[in-house]
């Protein structure tokens, strides 16, 4: 049991410890190569961290103790977050919000006029103000088509995936 444990726990801490490896950079920070040594090196500082009592093994005790620090300090940082966002939104700073300094903080958006030219330019084909039922299956029946690589009339898993991969491919333009 404690081996499952154990190897679960390393399972959990190796993202970390490979993340600490590259400096613990920002989520958003673009990632970097790390190599085998400086893996290992966080590996044996984190796991000297993890045996708190220094027996040269980590037991279950251990583990909860780091799992519970660790939300801990989940908490904590999310707990000054939700202050923060509260404080943003007392505007008059006397520890309530009301339904007006709410209101202020998180405006609704305003509905814009509406424009029918994309939609008409995408399916009027023939232009004249107005889409017919065939004007409007026919893009999308042609897309369908286009997809369907082996014009089997069933757009596979395979297919969709390819379609989905296309999509996000930025086209190479010359």
């Amino acid at each position: 049991m404690i081996r499952h444990l154990a190897f679960a726990a390393a399972l959990t801490l190796a993202p970390a410890a490979a993340a600490a490896a590259q400096g613990a950079a920002p989520a958003n920070a673009p990632a970097t190569p790390v190599t085998r040594a400086q893996l290992n090196a966080r590996l044996e500082a984190d796991y000297t961290n993890l045996d708190s009592n220094k027996d040269g093994k980590v037991g279950a005790d251990e583990i909860k103790a780091r799992l519970k620090k660790g939300a801990e300090t989940e908490l904590a940082t999310l707990s000054k977050e939700r202050d923060a966002t509260f404080a943003s939104l007392d505007a008059n700073k006397d520890g309530s919000i009301s339904r007006v300094e709410f209101n202020a903080k998180a405006e609704l958006p305003k509905i814009g006029e509406p424009d029918a030219a994309p939609v008409l330019a995408r399916f009027d084909g023939n232009k004249d103000g107005q889409i017919t039922r065939d004007e409007f299956r026919g893009p999308t029946l042609a897309n369908f088509d286009k997809l369907d690589a082996d014009k089997d009339g069933t757009l596979s898993l395979n297919e969709q995936s390819a379609a989905r991969k296309a999509q996000q491919t930025p086209a190479i333009r010359r």
